[in-house]
Protein backbone atom coordinates (compact mmCIF):
# COMPACT_ATOMS: atom_id res chain seq x y z
CA UNK A 1 0.00 0.00 0.00
CA UNK A 2 3.12 2.13 0.89
CA UNK A 3 4.50 2.00 -2.85
CA UNK A 4 0.84 2.29 -4.57
CA UNK A 5 -0.27 5.28 -3.04
CA UNK A 6 2.26 7.85 -4.51
CA UNK A 7 2.01 5.93 -7.63
CA UNK A 8 -1.70 7.20 -7.73
CA UNK A 9 -0.77 10.61 -6.33
CA UNK A 10 1.39 10.72 -9.38
CA UNK A 11 -0.67 9.46 -12.16
CA UNK A 12 -2.15 12.52 -13.98
CA UNK A 13 1.44 13.74 -14.74
CA UNK A 14 1.32 11.16 -17.06
CA UNK A 15 -1.79 10.32 -18.09
CA UNK A 16 -2.14 14.08 -19.12
CA UNK A 17 1.32 14.58 -20.40
CA UNK A 18 2.12 17.59 -21.84
CA UNK A 19 3.99 18.43 -24.86
CA UNK A 20 7.63 19.72 -23.15
CA UNK A 21 9.81 21.77 -24.93
CA UNK A 22 13.84 20.78 -24.67
CA UNK A 23 14.56 24.29 -23.69
CA UNK A 24 13.14 27.65 -22.51
CA UNK A 25 13.71 30.93 -21.79
CA UNK A 26 11.80 32.74 -19.07
CA UNK A 27 12.05 36.77 -17.98
CA UNK A 28 10.31 37.67 -14.45
CA UNK A 29 9.75 40.60 -12.07
CA UNK A 30 9.87 39.88 -8.39
CA UNK A 31 10.03 41.19 -4.75
CA UNK A 32 13.06 40.10 -2.31
CA UNK A 33 11.23 40.95 1.38
CA UNK A 34 13.26 42.31 4.05
CA UNK A 35 15.97 40.08 5.56
CA UNK A 36 18.83 40.00 8.68
CA UNK A 37 22.70 39.45 7.13
CA UNK A 38 25.38 38.86 9.90
CA UNK A 39 28.80 40.96 9.40
CA UNK A 40 31.65 39.01 10.71
CA UNK A 41 34.17 41.51 12.11
CA UNK A 42 31.67 43.69 13.85
CA UNK A 43 29.53 40.42 15.42
CA UNK A 44 26.21 42.57 14.38
CA UNK A 45 23.39 42.05 12.30
CA UNK A 46 21.87 44.63 10.16
CA UNK A 47 18.79 44.56 7.03
CA UNK A 48 18.86 43.83 3.42
CA UNK A 49 16.66 43.41 0.79
CA UNK A 50 13.71 45.14 -0.03
CA UNK A 51 14.25 45.45 -3.40
CA UNK A 52 12.64 44.59 -6.35
CA UNK A 53 14.38 41.30 -8.71
CA UNK A 54 14.51 41.17 -12.21
CA UNK A 55 15.73 37.79 -13.05
CA UNK A 56 16.45 36.23 -16.92
CA UNK A 57 17.12 31.96 -17.21
CA UNK A 58 17.81 29.83 -20.04
CA UNK A 59 16.76 26.18 -18.67
CA UNK A 60 18.21 23.09 -21.30
CA UNK A 61 16.54 20.14 -20.16
CA UNK A 62 18.28 16.97 -20.20
CA UNK A 63 15.33 14.79 -19.42
CA UNK A 64 11.73 15.72 -19.52
CA UNK A 65 12.19 15.93 -15.66
CA UNK A 66 15.81 17.89 -15.20
CA UNK A 67 17.49 21.18 -16.41
CA UNK A 68 20.40 22.80 -16.11
CA UNK A 69 21.15 26.55 -17.09
CA UNK A 70 22.84 30.00 -16.63
CA UNK A 71 20.72 32.88 -15.21
CA UNK A 72 20.71 36.40 -14.68
CA UNK A 73 19.63 38.10 -11.49
CA UNK A 74 19.17 42.00 -11.00
CA UNK A 75 18.40 43.71 -7.87
CA UNK A 76 19.00 47.61 -5.68
CA UNK A 77 18.78 46.19 -2.43
CA UNK A 78 19.00 48.06 1.05
CA UNK A 79 22.04 46.63 2.46
CA UNK A 80 23.01 46.99 5.84
CA UNK A 81 23.06 50.55 7.94
CA UNK A 82 26.55 51.73 5.66
CA UNK A 83 25.46 51.06 2.10
CA UNK A 84 21.75 52.57 1.97
CA UNK A 85 21.49 50.77 -1.63
CA UNK A 86 23.73 49.34 -3.89
CA UNK A 87 22.94 47.09 -7.02
CA UNK A 88 23.28 43.75 -6.66
CA UNK A 89 24.21 41.42 -9.83
CA UNK A 90 23.97 37.59 -9.71
CA UNK A 91 24.89 35.04 -12.55
CA UNK A 92 25.50 31.56 -12.12
CA UNK A 93 24.09 27.57 -13.19
CA UNK A 94 20.38 26.39 -11.70
CA UNK A 95 19.66 22.52 -11.65
CA UNK A 96 15.97 22.58 -12.54
CA UNK A 97 13.28 20.05 -12.36
CA UNK A 98 10.00 20.03 -14.36
CA UNK A 99 7.03 17.89 -13.41
CA UNK A 100 3.84 18.24 -15.03
CA UNK A 101 0.64 17.66 -13.35
CA UNK A 102 -2.18 18.00 -15.68
CA UNK A 103 -3.01 19.45 -18.72
CA UNK A 104 -2.07 22.82 -17.88
CA UNK A 105 0.28 23.57 -15.21
CA UNK A 106 3.67 22.51 -14.21
CA UNK A 107 5.65 22.10 -11.07
CA UNK A 108 9.43 23.27 -11.49
CA UNK A 109 11.14 23.44 -8.77
CA UNK A 110 14.75 24.89 -8.73
CA UNK A 111 18.75 25.24 -7.41
CA UNK A 112 20.45 28.44 -8.55
CA UNK A 113 24.13 29.05 -7.45
CA UNK A 114 25.86 31.44 -8.36
CA UNK A 115 28.50 35.01 -7.88
CA UNK A 116 26.73 37.84 -6.24
CA UNK A 117 28.41 41.48 -6.61
CA UNK A 118 27.22 44.06 -5.19
CA UNK A 119 28.58 47.64 -6.06
CA UNK A 120 27.60 51.12 -5.26
CA UNK A 121 29.23 54.00 -3.24
CA UNK A 122 32.34 53.12 -1.33
CA UNK A 123 31.47 53.82 2.60
CA UNK A 124 34.96 54.96 4.30
CA UNK A 125 36.68 53.50 1.53
CA UNK A 126 35.11 49.93 1.58
CA UNK A 127 33.19 48.21 -1.46
CA UNK A 128 29.74 46.81 -0.33
CA UNK A 129 31.82 43.45 -1.26
CA UNK A 130 30.69 40.32 -3.39
CA UNK A 131 29.38 36.74 -2.00
CA UNK A 132 28.16 33.14 -2.98
CA UNK A 133 24.34 33.34 -3.78
CA UNK A 134 22.75 29.92 -2.82
CA UNK A 135 19.02 30.12 -4.04
CA UNK A 136 16.32 27.63 -3.70
CA UNK A 137 12.73 28.10 -5.23
CA UNK A 138 9.38 26.38 -6.99
CA UNK A 139 7.58 27.73 -9.66
CA UNK A 140 4.03 26.60 -10.78
CA UNK A 141 3.84 27.73 -14.70
CA UNK A 142 0.39 27.68 -16.45
CA UNK A 143 0.54 26.09 -19.93
CA UNK A 144 -1.50 28.03 -22.15
CA UNK A 145 -2.08 26.57 -25.85
CA UNK A 146 0.23 29.52 -26.90
CA UNK A 147 4.35 29.57 -26.78
CA UNK A 148 3.84 32.42 -23.74
CA UNK A 149 3.77 30.16 -20.55
CA UNK A 150 3.19 32.42 -16.91
CA UNK A 151 4.39 31.48 -14.01
CA UNK A 152 4.50 32.49 -10.13
CA UNK A 153 7.94 31.59 -8.46
CA UNK A 154 8.44 31.47 -4.63
CA UNK A 155 11.27 30.72 -2.81
CA UNK A 156 14.39 31.91 -0.91
CA UNK A 157 17.88 33.75 -1.32
CA UNK A 158 20.88 33.28 1.15
CA UNK A 159 24.49 34.27 1.15
CA UNK A 160 26.85 31.69 2.83
CA UNK A 161 29.75 33.15 2.61
CA UNK A 162 31.16 37.02 1.02
CA UNK A 163 32.04 40.10 2.16
CA UNK A 164 34.28 42.70 1.46
CA UNK A 165 38.02 44.06 2.94
CA UNK A 166 36.92 45.05 5.98
CA UNK A 167 34.18 41.87 6.85
CA UNK A 168 32.70 38.39 5.90
CA UNK A 169 29.02 39.57 5.62
CA UNK A 170 26.51 36.30 5.43
CA UNK A 171 22.92 36.21 5.43
CA UNK A 172 20.27 33.11 5.46
CA UNK A 173 16.58 32.55 3.92
CA UNK A 174 15.35 35.82 2.88
CA UNK A 175 11.84 35.68 1.30
CA UNK A 176 11.49 36.75 -2.57
CA UNK A 177 8.71 35.89 -5.10
CA UNK A 178 8.55 36.35 -8.63
CA UNK A 179 6.04 36.65 -11.57
CA UNK A 180 7.11 35.92 -15.20
CA UNK A 181 6.76 34.03 -18.51
CA UNK A 182 8.61 31.36 -20.09
CA UNK A 183 8.88 31.12 -24.16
Amino acid sequence: MKTILPLIVLLPCWVFGQDLKKSEFSISLGYMFEGEMYADEFDAYFSVGETILIRAEYDYYLSDYIGIGPYYTLGFPFYSTYYEEVTMNEFGAVIKGRFPVGEQLTIKPGVYFGYRAYSGDAYLGVDPGNGMGLNVSVAAQYNLKGKIKPFVDLGILTQPSGGNDETNITYGPTFQMNFGITF
